[in-house]
């Protein structure tokens, strides 16, 4: 059967729907490839008009949470000359991050040779806030935003197999607010909940970008410290402690004194599950109640401690 082609496939790609970008074929190392091609669509998500891009790498459009292992996935596929699809974060021109379905396939010559490589790019950006927004209902508490013991745990558990697998080291910190049932008792539940938040927004933010809080219990919370040995974790952990200590929190009832009491863990890889490394944790946590709350005990000092009595 004729197929009727009397239309234009060059119409068709400038006014489809979803970002079309073309680029040249050749090595992936310095300079790389370079746009030869945009669409309208292209220059309505990230901004950007064709005179701008034409000649440049596609990696302008990437950023520093632009995910590493998705780059080295394309990279790899586009070595091999095999099409790829992949989802990925973007930046368009004014800094504004959005995310893509990508299609990315190779054009052939009639000799067979890949000459251009093609990225259909379809905006999923707010199909990936809703799909976050479900994974934070799911994942974190309510009344502080902290993650919930579930998730806390189920990440803690990704990196006992990282230390298994990998020996990627890591560690865990447990903080117990001081006296919280006499905050509750003296001033009120009300009162007890914004120290609660407080205590947390101070946690996120003293915390590093890739730590994991968690609240593990009423007012125990738990932070999870992916490539950190015990010395690194009590350097955040004394962060964490002096962001509480050093001003007051403001509540409905006025301003309220709150110190935290931590205990730090090193993961060891004779652990037999995250609860293992917790309990060294806790241990050294109740070390910090038994001599004076408001500091910092590691784990391993204890057991330092008590081979120099022994």
């Amino acid at each position: 059967m004729q197929v009727d082609t009397d239309f234009s496939f060059a119409d068709i790609v400038a006014n489809a729907n979803d970002a079309v970008i073309v680029t040249s074929a050749g090595q992936m190392d310095e300079p790389g490839l370079v746009i030869v091609y945009v669409n309208e669509a292209f220059t309505r998500v990230t901004g950007y008009q064709p005179n701008e891009v034409i000649g440049k790498s596609p990696r302008l459009l990437q950023g520093a949470d632009t995910d590493p292992e998705t780059r080295a996935k394309i990279r790899d596929a586009l070595d091999g000359g095999r099409p790829i699809r992949a989802r990925m974060l973007n930046y368009g021109k004014t800094g504004h991050a959005y995310w893509v379905d990508m299609n990315i396939m190779p054009l052939h010559d009639a000799e067979g040779r890949i000459t251009h490589w093609a990225s259909i790019q379809h905006d999923v950006t707010d199909d990936v806030k809703r799909e976050e927004d479900l994974l934070s209902l799911a994942t974190t508490c309510d009344l502080t935003g902290a993650k919930n013991r579930r998730h806390f745990m189920e990440r803690a558990e990704l990196e006992v197999h990282r230390l298994r697998r990998h020996g990627v080291p890591f560690s865990v910190a447990l903080l117990d607010l001081d006296h919280f049932k006499s905050v509750n008792d003296t001033f009120g539940h009300q009162a007890g909940d914004d120290v609660l938040k407080e205590a947390v927004q101070r946690w996120q933010s003293g915390r590093r970008p890739f730590d994991t809080l968690g609240r593990i219990g009423g007012e125990e919370f738990a932070l999870l410290l992916p490539g950190a040995g015990a010395d690194g974790a009590c350097i955040v952990a004394e962060r964490l402690r002096t962001v509480l200590s050093d001003t007051s929190i403001q509540t409905i009832a006025g301003p309220i004194e709150v110190t935290v009491s931590i205990g730090v863990a090193e993961a060891d890889s004779e652990d037999g599950s995250i609860e293992a490394t917790l309990g060294r944790a806790d241990e050294a946590l109740y070390a910090t109640k038994r001599t004076g709350r408001n500091k910092v005990t590691v784990a391993q000092d204890l057991l330092q401690k008590a081979a120099k009595q022994a």
